[in-house]
């Protein structure tokens, strides 16, 4: 029975051990992502130096911390160990870091594909988990396609980014050879189409590329051109200024790749109200007139101004503008028809730069609002108006033609209507009196 016990016992120690190491491994591995990234030179040459871009991507949900990539030494590739380790303290959660490896081919390394081995692990465990890449070394990988790649055009939108944005950026890769063939001095002939074998952009900076290489693109005939997407998203807290990222495109051999930086910019102004002239009132009403600027370096569209003030009411309600390109400038013009508040008017720019809504905003004082009176009390001061003056001439007119003012006349229209009124009144009587005798 004790001896049963000791079995069993060793058993579970061994399962212990076994779940321990995969533990670790799991630990080491969670939401660490390796991705080679460019190699230059491509493809390797045997007895050369090659350095490679690798990227660490946490797409886990924490931070993870004391982060260790290594690129393995073996008959092929050799590298001392300061220029083959990386340790990172932090990567957090939705994060890429970059490092570049400098490691030497071996003078004697075959010409084909060789397995690059890179190994990982974080948060302080022993484990190292290990992922492969394949490497070309020398020779050429198509001899049969020897078109001449170029970068015809770059393109994105929005052409110019704010912090916060999403984005594409377009690159147009074209096929500068104008014959189908061509023939070498030893009669040999080859096609002059383009392979893409593969195309990849990344950043060294703070600008995510979000889209992955893209590979097998086919042949591109003699003139024709293709153009691939790049998905771009610029963190809140980037600051302005022009950032480079690399395209790295495999062509049909070494000496047909290309590897260019593609730059673009980031600019964090926008649309802005300025009060091109002070307010002005009317009967109408209160007019304000503002200029409206864009000081994005880009244009921008969908442009519209709207007015906001407590207690008070404009017309138009919104001023619609659309397109506006860097250093446009739109007059707007607003009427306050009815309401009463003090002097201050915030001014609110929507618009979209690319497919990315913003708002910018500024507060103008334009001067104290008086509510408006109403239509019947307008006609009744115009009317008292009227009357005043007719009594001062009336006055004028009274005293020089007849001596008399314009007080005494009235007492004496009083004293005749009253006496009419009188008499009147006498006579009515007196005919009902009649009426009643007979």
């Amino acid at each position: 029975m004790s001896q049963k016990l000791n079995s069993a016992f060793q058993v579970l120690i061994v399962l212990m051990l076994i779940l321990s190491i995969f533990s670790g491994t799991a630990t080491a591995a969670a939401g660490l992502k390796i991705t080679l990234v460019d190699q230059t030179p491509y493809p390797a040459q045997p007895g050369e130096q090659i350095r490679f871009w690798i990227q660490a991507e946490n797409i886990g949900d924490g931070t993870l911390n004391n982060v260790t990539v290594q690129v393995v030494s073996d008959g092929v590739f050799s590298a001392s160990t300061s220029e083959s380790t990386k340790t990172y303290d932090n990567i957090y959660a939705g994060s890429k870091v970059y490092h570049e490896y400098i490691m030497y081919v071996a003078s004697d390394a075959p010409d084909g594909p060789r397995d690059l081995t890179v190994r990982y692990r974080a948060n302080n465990t022993s484990n190292w988990i290990e992922q492969k890449f394949t490497v070309n070394i020398g020779g050429i990988v198509d001899t049969d396609n020897r078109g001449t790649l170029i970068i015809e055009n770059v393109t994105s939108s929005p052409e110019v980014f704010m912090p916060g944005d999403e984005g594409i950026i377009w690159v147009t890769l074209k096929n500068n050879a104008t014959n189908q063939t061509v023939s070498t001095s030893n009669s040999s002939t080859f096609m002059m189409n383009a392979r893409v074998q593969s195309a990849d952009m990344y950043s060294k900076d703070n600008i995510i590329v979000t889209s992955e290489a893209v590979n097998d693109l086919g042949i591109i005939a003699p003139g024709d051109n293709i153009s691939i997407p790049f998905r771009v998203s610029i963190p809140e807290d980037t600051v302005d200024g022009t950032y480079l990222l690399t395209l790295n495109v495999t062509g049909s051999s070494y000496e047909y790749n290309i590897k260019r930086n593609v730059e673009i910019k980031v600019d964090s102004s926008g649309i802005k109200a300025i009060q091109s002239k002070a307010a002005s009132s009317s009967t109408a009403g209160k007019t304000i007139e503002i200029d409206i600027v864009n000081y994005h370096q880009g244009t921008v569209r969908g442009v519209s101004i709207v007015p906001v003030a407590e207690g008070m009411s404009f017309y138009p309600t919104e001023y619609f503008i659309g397109e506006m390109k860097a250093d446009d400038l739109y007059t707007a013009k607003f009427n306050i028809t009815q309401g009463a508040g003090d002097s201050n008017v915030e001014f609110k720019a929507v618009y979209y730069n690319g497919d990315n809504y913003h708002e910018d905003s500024i507060t103008l004082d334009i001067g104290p609002v008086v509510k408006q009176s109403s239509g019947i009390m307008t006609y009744l001061i115009y009317l008292i108006i009227i009357l005043a003056i007719a009594a001062v001439v009336g006055h004028f007119y009274l005293k020089k033609k007849k001596g008399i003012s314009l007080i005494d006349w009235l007492k004496i229209q009083k004293e005749a209507a009253s006496e009419k009124w009188k008499s009147r009144k006498e006579a009515k009587k007196d005919k009902k009196s009649d009426s009643k005798n007979e």
